[in-house]
């Protein structure tokens, strides 16, 4: 769903069994399940971890330290919900190296730990998540924010391993 910022408050998904026939599931998560969240929902990333999905957004397009919102997560059983919140609180509320806490991308690596690489405001970072998505865990230099901002970047980091290599 795309909107004005004050009415894009919800998340739609489809599923399809053949990309062809598609099914719309309404409304997986809105600001009736995130009491913190009222506007400017978006960036949806989705991410399995055991039996539950994990649904990692933006929220309220905060614009400094502040204001209230920033990277909130939901989890479900299935993908298309519906979606509650985790936390009651965002789990990234501030700018961090500059970062604006915006457009997530959950990435879980090969030795079964997961990422979340985000950022607005041409500034990226990379955090290490708690395995039950409760909080962040300080990478082996106790930092927890690393700034890992690519040339000519602005928003939208995306992360995949394919044949030894990660592509960013």
């Amino acid at each position: 769903y795309s909107a004005p910022f004050n009415e894009q408050v919800f998340f739609d998904a489809f599923s399809s069994p053949d990309l062809v026939h598609w099914t719309k599931h309404s409304r997986i998560l809105d600001t009736s399940a995130i009491k913190w969240a009222r506007r400017a929902m978006w960036a949806p990333s989705v991410i399995k971890n055991k039996d539950h999905y994990y649904f990692f957004f933006g929220a309220n397009d905060i614009q400094s330290d502040k204001q209230y919102g920033g990277i909130g997560v939901a989890i479900a059983n299935n993908p298309a919900g519906p979606f509650h919140d985790h936390l009651g609180h965002p789990l990234i509320p501030a700018f961090h190296n500059g970062a604006q806490p915006i457009d997530q991308f959950a990435f879980k690596d090969r030795d079964e730990t997961y990422y979340l690489i985000y950022g607005g405001w041409r500034h990226c970072n990379i955090v290490r998540l708690k395995n039950d998505f409760t909080g962040l865990r300080p990478f082996y230099d106790s930092t927890v924010y690393k700034e890992i901002t690519p040339e000519g970047y602005v928003e939208g980091p995306f992360m995949f391993y394919r044949n030894g290599k990660y592509y960013f």
